[in-house]
Formats: structure tokens, C-alpha cells, sequence
């Protein structure tokens, strides 16, 4: 079963939050209840400033993570009954609002988020480590490549 849109918030940094219910039977009457929560991040839609490590960087990013970065989690539980699953979902969609809401709507959520996934792509490729190493002529251009 797909997942079904069941709610987009525009937030104050320009980002949208997607909310999907991901929900599955799994036996008889019994549901793996999933929320699943999305946002497309447009590196062409990030501001440049010259003091911020990530502007220089957004060429270097584009190139490694592609244009269009997205952030997800997901909230499960496992084996709630049909009578329930309506409710699970609302409590796992309240709790995502109540506890993530005022972390994903900073204003510099998307740019402390681009750097994270850029830092776990160069854990993942240290080639790329060695040629972002190379191209600034120092360890300033990769911070996040630790030498194994």
C-alpha cells in the first residue's frame, strides 16, 4: 500500500512538511501504523552569505547529493488493531507536531540539515573526502572526513 498524503504545512523558514500515513496490515484485524514525515530541501532556494561555511560549499553539495535533498522519519507502532489505527496515527502525528515542529521551522534548519547529510555522504565516499580536501588546499574544505 502506498503512502497516503494526509497533511502539508507550510512552515515559516519557506519549507513544506509532508505528512503521509504509511500504514500497513501486517495479520487478520492487525496494523503497523506509520507516520511518515517528508520535506524536499531546494539547495537552489538557499540563500548565499559569506560568512556561512555552506555557501561555499552548495556547488560541492549539489554535486554530491543532488539539487533536491530530502529529510524524512518515520513514527511506527506494530500490531494495533483495526478499532485503533485511526487514533495511533493521530497520537504518532500530535507527538511528531508537538516535539519536531519548532526544530524543523528554524530558520537555519535547512542549512544545519544540507551540511549533516553532506558530512554522512563524506563518511560514506572518502574519495570525495580526499578531492574536497584537494580542492580548498586544506582540511577546511571536508570538515567531517576523519582519517580511519
Amino acid at each position: 500500500m502506498a503512502a497516503k498524503l494526509i497533511q502539508t504545512k507550510a512552515l515559516p523558514n519557506g519549507l513544506t512538511l509532508e505528512l503521509y500515513d504509511a500504514s500497513r496490515k501486517v495479520a487478520g484485524d492487525r496494523w503497523r501504523v506509520s507516520l511518515i514525515a517528508a520535506m524536499d530541501i531546494h539547495l537552489n532556494g538557499l540563500p548565499r552569505s559569506a560568512d556561512d561555511p555552506a555557501s561555499f560549499k552548495i556547488d560541492e553539495i549539489r554535486r554530491s547529493l543532488g539539487a533536491i535533498v530530502r529529510f524524512e522519519q518515520k513514527r511506527e507502532r506494530n500490531f494495533i488493531g483495526s478499532n485503533q489505527k485511526e487514533e495511533v496515527l493521530g497520537g504518532l502525528l500530535d507527538a511528531f507536531l508537538t516535539s519536531s515542529l519548532a526544530y524543523l521551522s528554524h530558520p537555519d534548519f535547512a542549512r544545519r540539515f544540507l551540511l549533516k547529510q553532506y558530512k554522512a555522504y563524506l563518511a560514506r565516499h572518502p574519495a570525495s573526502c580526499l578531492a574536497a580536501k584537494a580542492d580548498h588546499g586544506s582540511d577546511d574544505g571536508a570538515r567531517g572526513c576523519e582519517e580511519s
